[in-house]
């Protein structure tokens, strides 16, 4: 049942190895350097408080974020639609799974409690990982947004280059 955060943030760790190992693109300033200014923004002078980002736990910390506003918000969605799985699930596998182990005799006992079991569990599955993209999805879409915008703005992620064709 909480295999779609595992899975999600297995994903978020192969994406920061991958971004770590090819190496982060760093943005330009959005305004222009000037000889004035130059020596303000010299990068081998930094200021006493300031620490260095390390860019591989500021990826870590926003895939975090993301993963964790899809868990956090996805429970509720998770329970409900986990709970009408089974209540369609068991029914409907045990019509089925009972009209179907044996020609002869209909809606035996065995294949009404297997076909409940694998029904419930089966509709539970899928009701539960749509319940939880349907209640996680707002969530996470505002947090990938608010972590795009960090590490934008600490120079992390790069602006898109322009297509020279789009000019056209």
């Amino acid at each position: 049942m909480h295999q779609i955060p595992k899975a999600a943030g297995w994903a978020a760790v192969a994406i920061v190895a991958s971004t770590i190992c090819a190496g982060t693109a760093t943005a330009e300033p959005d305004q222009a350097t000037t000889p004035s200014t130059a020596a303000v923004v010299d990068s081998s002078q930094q200021q006493p408080g300031a620490a260095p980002t390390d860019p591989g736990q500021e990826y870590l910390n926003a895939f975090t974020s993301i993963t964790g506003a899809f868990a956090s918000d996805s429970t509720a969605g998770r329970v409900v639609g986990t709970t009408i799985g089974v209540l369609v699930g068991c029914p409907l596998g045990a019509v089925t799974g009972g009209a179907l182990t044996l020609p002869t005799a209909v809606l035996t006992p065995v294949g009404i409690v297997g076909g409940c079991i694998i029904g419930a569990s089966t509709l539970g599955f899928l009701g539960g990982t749509v319940g939880s993209i349907v209640t996680g999805s707002p969530a996470m879409s505002n947090a990938l947004g608010q972590q795009y915008n960090s590490l934008h703005s600490k120079g992390l992620i790069a602006q898109e280059v322009p297509n020279p064709d789009s000019a056209q």
